[in-house]
Formats: C-alpha cells, sequence, structure tokens
C-alpha cells in the first residue's frame, strides 16, 4: 500500500514539474522573440494575416514618401500602404509605442499632406532575420476635417487606378 502512494505522488509530481518546465520553456520563447513592450500585442503581431481580415477600413497599397517627426527630428521613411485610418511606414528606426507624431505624406504628383498620428504597432524589436519591412503601425488622430478629407480623396483615387 505504502510503495503504490509513493509511485502515485512521484507520477502526479513529475508531471506538475514537466507543466512548470513548459511554462518557463514557452515564456523564455517569447522574450526572446518579442520585445517587452509588445508581448501584449504578440498574438495579433505573429498572426497579422488573420487580424488584416478583420479592419474596418480597407488598406491601399503604396509606396509614398514620407518624413515622420516624433519630436526628435524628421526622419525619412516611405509608406507602404494606408487607410482613413492608419497606414505602416517603413522606417529603418521605428518611433516607440504611443508615440505621437506628424508625418508628411508626399504622394506622386501631388502636394504633400501632413497628419499628426501614434505609434500603435512597431517591429523594432522582432530580429532582422523575421523581418520584411522593419517599421511601424501609425493611427491617425487629431487631424482636422479638410486633411481627413484630402486623405479620402487620395485613397478613393488610388482604388480607382487598381
Amino acid at each position: 500500500m505504502d510503495s503504490s502512494l509513493i509511485v502515485n505522488s512521484l507520477g502526479i509530481g513529475g508531471a506538475i514539474f514537466l507543466v512548470l518546465l513548459m511554462v518557463w520553456f514557452v515564456a523564455v520563447y517569447m522574450k526572446r522573440r518579442v520585445g517587452p513592450d509588445q508581448l501584449q500585442t504578440s498574438a495579433a503581431s505573429l498572426h497579422r494575416a488573420a487580424w488584416e481580415e478583420k479592419r474596418e477600413r480597407p488598406r491601399l497599397a503604396v509606396s509614398w514618401m514620407a518624413s515622420v517627426d516624433g519630436g526628435q527630428g524628421a526622419m525619412n521613411a516611405m509608406v507602404k500602404d494606408v487607410s482613413r485610418g492608419g497606414a505602416f511606414v517603413v522606417s529603418k528606426n521605428p518611433l516607440p509605442l504611443k508615440t505621437r507624431l506628424a508625418i508628411t505624406l508626399q504622394p506622386a504628383a501631388q502636394s504633400p499632406l501632413v497628419l499628426n498620428a501614434e505609434v500603435i504597432w512597431s517591429n523594432i524589436n522582432v530580429p532582422a532575420d523575421k523581418v520584411i519591412n522593419r517599421g511601424m503601425g501609425i493611427r491617425f488622430i487629431d487631424n482636422d476635417e479638410g486633411d481627413r478629407n484630402r486623405l479620402n480623396q487620395l485613397i478613393v483615387a488610388g482604388f480607382k487606378d487598381d
């Protein structure tokens, strides 16, 4: 009777140990794959294709030159896709999450458009071999109606050209 109790206790203890070891391994793996400021959004960043379909506004693929000023001077960038709500900005040095910025969009054969935005996603902490375009996702915020209308006109014109 005592030997079966010992065997059962060792089996249960071993199973608990293996579960804890697996949880530890997953935690260490995620810290290395995703930076600490992006752990909350790691599921969204790892499964980007799944949530792209759930966007409120359609994105237009573009190649617009841009200038981004997040408070420490302007840096050159390129906008790869844009919607009325935001854009993906390719940049060698993406800004930290929640950074407010001014972005000057320079669509081909158009005058520049300056918009206010906030960084809501960044792949700055993703290893270089896992990134196609280093950059950040921005959400347009606090822009006047005229600027929003001009952005909408650029997007509509882009969809008509396709």
